[in-house]
């Protein structure tokens, strides 16, 4: 039997595994993680979150989508690593340093009369070139370079997948892609450790998500696979989103895709470097610091429950 702790970040949510005291050989868990994911035979969650010793950090951390594959980096997914920190091994000495497959990630907890309400964590840069998202891309569409930051790599929609939304919407698509939806034709590819297609829409709601995703997250131009945005521009300084995450689905929010999101919209001036990005399970802050190039994300954390599980033993 292994205990668990659940937990969720505006409702993209995990099984987080405490193993900051154990020795011996870890078990092989991305097999557990697709066992413990399940929604109807396991404890049901997008990825399973897994702490372990390391001397140079608080903790390290592995994360696992529910496909059991290497998640890499997960914004909502570190909140839930600080508060569990700082309730659970009493980490309250200020910033806290976790190791993740991006490196050494800085989270500060947020802290209200003595109570955990959320964090700010530096997300690092944003990975911008074509190679490094990954995204299969020729040199026309890198784009100018006049500055750092205008290096954003811009892909036109594959034709095959423009030809599929006319069908999705209903509509006789054109230059928008799908009337449903008002789909721009471009897809904006960005990394925050892991890889992001953004595409701006005027009715993200309209987006037939469970086909769209995995199409898009599949499709060839992403050789490492992608996460997969919908976002609306509501104003300079928010935005709303839906989210298919890489290995995962749908989510209810997306912590690297809110700050992926910003970067590209910043880029191309449909907002100002600080955002609320509205996702389904609520919001995050948002903020592209210019003069140190990192972007950070502040949102909230939740424990659900604690428990123990037996299957995916083997």
């Amino acid at each position: 039997m292994l205990e668990f702790v659940k937990y969720h970040g505006l409702g993209n949510d995990f099984v987080l595994v405490d193993r900051l005291d154990a020795r011996g050989t870890p078990p092989a868990w991305g097999s557990r993680a697709r066992a413990w994911c399940d929604r109807r035979t396991g404890i049901g969650a997008d990825g399973v979150l897994v702490l372990e010793a390391d001397a140079q950090v608080d903790a390290r951390l592995s994360i696992y989508n529910s496909d059991g594959s290497d998640g890499g980096m997960c914004g909502n997914g570190i909140r839930c690593v600080a508060r569990h920190l700082f309730e659970r091994r009493l980490r309250r000495g200020g910033v806290l340093r976790i190791r993740t497959g991006r490196g050494v990630v800085t989270v500060e907890p947020r802290i209200a009369g003595g109570a955990f309400v959320g964090a700010t964590v530096d997300m690092g840069e944003p990975i911008l070139e074509a190679d490094r998202v990954p995204v299969r891309v020729d040199g026309e569409s890198l784009g100018g370079r006049s500055t750092p930051w205008d290096g954003l790599v811009r892909v036109a929609i594959p034709g095959d997948v423009a030809d599929a939304w006319k069908s999705w919407s209903g509509g006789s698509g054109g230059a928008s892609g799908g009337e449903g939806a008002g789909l721009e034709p471009v897809i904006r590819c960005v990394s925050m450790g892991n890889p992001h297609a953004v595409l701006f829409c005027e009715r993200p709601e309209a987006v037939p998500l469970e086909i769209a995703g995995p199409m898009l997250e599949t499709y060839d131009l992403f050789p490492a696979r992608t996460n997969v945005h919908f976002v609306r521009i509501d104003s300079t300084d928010s935005a709303t989103m839906r989210t298919w995450e890489r290995g995962a689905g749908a989510t209810l929010a997306c912590g690297t895709g809110a700050c992926a999101v910003l970067v590209a919209a910043a880029i191309e001036g449909k907002l100002k470097r600080e955002a609320a990005i509205r996702v389904p399970g609520g919001e995050l802050q948002i903020r592209w610091e210019q003069h140190l190039g990192h972007v950070f994300m502040t949102g909230p954390a939740t424990e659900v429950y604690r428990g123990t599980i037996s299957i995916g033993e083997g």
